[in-house]
């Protein structure tokens, strides 16, 4: 017995075995265990075991350790993923993962900043199970059994002290009148509508502009339905959520009914699309190129202002978005600019200070006071350049994790911190804003449309937010994942945790949570999310 205890074999299966049961985020519950240990974590597991329990393996001492390590590696990376983005790491995942690997490996360090020392940890003890280092005592104690208790025990500390990292906000300087109803818009107005990246409205609350007080959006709440980029620029330009798919669907139907198609061919617009982002990204290809009448992307831009240093795996300096808005006229035919900016998603690009060492709340804060100087900026430009009014609508597509209730980046949360963005609508020339109490991307095609109508008696549109007969209820999900469930209805917020079997109750502003134990509410409630 003793020299199966001591023997390599039992030390490496030992650590294979309290690394797979414990290392996944939330309570040591069964239900928790089950759900972050599917059929992948399953299979990497068994081949691990099945890997170090063949003796007869016709392999040479390095290429046996190289196959263990790499298998360790895998599973520990694996493992980690769920960890950080509480989030099941299942076949679609790692498919999606392989198709896009291209893209994904150049965000492999800021994926290794998301980690704490409790995801590093197995890799110490995997060097010493390569390396063995023993530590004698009198009574002989193994140092694999000690590294075991230290991880558990910091593993216990980890899952104890999961703190949110701090907001920062700023005194706005400027007073202006907030206008919460809006009837009519002008006639042959030109419409820039600006996209932020991976920003919640909280975030935009805080940043000073020249023209507009955003710290006015604190007492609204606008939500996506799905925390996703490629779904929700779909949302917003069709009113569809498409909750069941990863990725578009679209077809011949639903590009007709599309907003740019409709304000083309029935308004008149021209229509542009101007991403700092690839279009050639989760299928953006299969759907805005038909659906717009010109797009100018990532690879576009390059071509045309040439690459430079400022420019990240994901996006490019959005100050490129300035230069492109001087090449269209205002003047004639009325404009529709989809406008998509890149600069606060991850890993959260400045071009005034690119120290990737600086915390990323940071990072992203300074990346989204660029921003939002551009847009001043771009309101300074049109007002000196152009006669006609231009409708200015600044939103995000999803907002982004910093810790909260255990969450990073964006994906796999339902709390407001992601799916609560900001909205507004500002006339340029009249110095007039406009911002709904309440309201949802799947409503703005709806509401933009409504409020284009000419028609004097036109039939209340209760799917237009500005309306006071406007009726919300709202299916949420994690993309890509089934770890959240979301539904907003009769003034709550809901929030399906698949992991725990948890039903959580909350007001507007994720507070006054509590726990639905009533089992029909439960149901019924449940239910509602998963309707189609």
């Amino acid at each position: 017995m003793n020299h199966i205890l001591l023997s390599s074999k039992y030390q490496w299966i030992l650590f294979y075995f309290v690394f797979y049961s414990f290392h996944f985020p939330g309570e040591l519950t069964w239900f928790g265990w089950s759900y972050y240990h599917g059929i992948l974590i399953q299979i990497l597991f068994l081949i691990g075991v099945i890997f170090i329990g063949l003796d007869r393996l016709k392999f040479s001492s390095f290429l046996k350790k190289f196959f263990q390590t790499l298998i360790l590696a895998f599973l520990l990376i694996v493992l980690n993923y769920q960890w950080v983005y509480q989030t099941r790491f299942h076949i679609h995942l790692f498919s999606y993962a392989l198709q896009n690997s291209g893209f994904l490996l150049r965000e492999i360090f800021p994926f290794l900043q998301e980690w704490k020392m409790v995801h590093y940890f197995p890799f110490s003890i995997l060097i010493i199970l390569l390396d063995p280092l023993k530590v004698f005592t009198r009574y002989r104690v193994n140092s694999y059994f000690l590294l075991i208790v230290f991880y558990l025990l910091l593993l216990f500390q980890t899952k104890l002290n999961d703190k949110t990292q701090p907001s920062f906000h700023q005194n706005q300087k400027i007073e202006q009148k907030v206008n919460r109803s809006l009837h009519q818009l002008p006639k042959n107005m030109n419409i820039v509508m600006i996209v932020l990246e991976g920003v919640a409205r909280k975030h935009l609350i805080g940043v000073n502009s020249k023209y507009i007080n955003y710290s006015n959006l604190k007492d609204s709440h606008f939500w996506i339905p799905m925390p996703h980029t490629s779904k929700s620029l779909f949302t917003w330009m069709t009113g569809k959520s498409q909750l069941g798919s990863t990725r578009i669907q679209t077809d011949k139907q639903i590009e007709k009914e599309s907003l740019p198609t409709i304000l083309n061919l029935q308004f008149f617009y021209r229509t542009k699309m101007i991403y700092t982002q690839s279009i050639y990204f989760e299928g953006l290809n299969l759907f805005f190129p038909n659906v717009f009448q010109e797009i100018q992307d990532k690879t576009k831009l390059e071509e045309r202002f040439g690459v430079s240093k400022n420019n990240f795996s994901w996006g490019m300096d959005d100050r490129v978005v300035l230069s492109e808005i001087k090449h269209l006229d205002f003047e004639s035919q009325p404009l529709f600019v989809l406008v998509g900016l890149s600069q606060t998603h991850s890993p959260y690009f400045t071009y005034a200070n690119q120290d990737v060492a600086l915390p990323k709340v940071l990072r992203h804060k300074k990346a989204l006071e660029e921003n939002i100087h551009l847009i001043d900026d771009l309101i300074s430009y049109i007002k000196s350049n152009s006669k006609k009014e231009t409708l200015l609508i600044i939103t995000a597509d999803h907002g982004e994790s910093f810790g909260e209730v255990g969450a990073h980046a964006h994906n796999y949360s339902l709390y407001n911190q992601e799916i609560d963005v900001p909205f507004l609508m500002y006339m340029i020339n009249s110095n007039e804003l406009y911002i709904p109490k309440l309201g949802s991307s799947i409503h703005f095609k709806d509401t933009l449309l409504d409020l284009l109508q000419k028609k004097p008696n036109r039939k209340v549109n209760t799917s237009n937010f500005f309306s006071s007969d406007y009726q919300l209820g709202l299916v949420l999900k994690t993309w890509n994942s089934e770890i959240q469930r979301g539904l907003i209805l009769d003034h709550k917020k809901y929030i399906f945790h698949n992991d725990k079997d948890i039903l959580y109750q909350m007001d507007f502003d994720d507070k006054n949570l509590k726990k639905i134990l009533d089992k029909k509410l439960k149901e019924n409630l449940i239910n509602k999310m998963y309707e189609d």
